[in-house]
């Protein structure tokens, strides 16, 4: 299996409304086809009581059959789980927004101003909850991955 080209973001805070989301992190990680044994990893945090986002430095992680096999499941999520578009509310509750984006699919969660409280009507069911709660461990994994790895 090889992996195709992609973009993939995770914001941690997401809700917003009337200003704008503080979030208290966001990793972006990328597939490009410059780089296809590795993934780039970027990563923004803010700690407690601060204002701003601080960047770490970017990683590249080699890619693994595991990681292949990640990525490919929670694309496959993503393709079945249903969005506003535009996003305006944080219909899944986790105050967590992904953003993926590939040459064949888009998905998104989350506008880059953030959700406000919204509702267009999009039905979120509890099982699309639960495999939304499994998109976030896949790319939280990915994420902690690329942390822990010094490269």
């Amino acid at each position: 299996m090889t992996l195709k080209p992609f973009d993939l973001r995770i914001q941690h805070g997401i809700t917003g409304g009337f200003a704008p989301p503080r979030p208290s992190a966001v990793y972006d990680l990328s597939l490009s086809t410059q780089s296809p044994n590795s993934i780039l990893l970027s990563s923004q945090f803010r700690e407690d009581g601060t204002p701003d986002l601080l960047p770490l430095a970017p990683k590249a992680v080699g890619i693994s059959s595991d990681t292949e096999s990640l990525v490919e499941e929670l694309k496959g999520i993503l393709k079945d789980l249903p969005t506003q578009n535009p996003p305006q509310a944080d219909i899944y509750g986790k105050d967590i927004g992904i953003f993926w984006q590939s040459d064949d699919f888009q998905w998104m969660n989350s506008a880059p101003q953030g959700c406000g409280g919204f509702d267009d009507g999009t039905t979120v069911t509890a099982d699309d909850k639960k495999k939304f709660e499994r998109a976030v461990d896949i790319v939280d994994t990915l994420v902690k991955r690329g942390i822990a790895h010094e490269g």
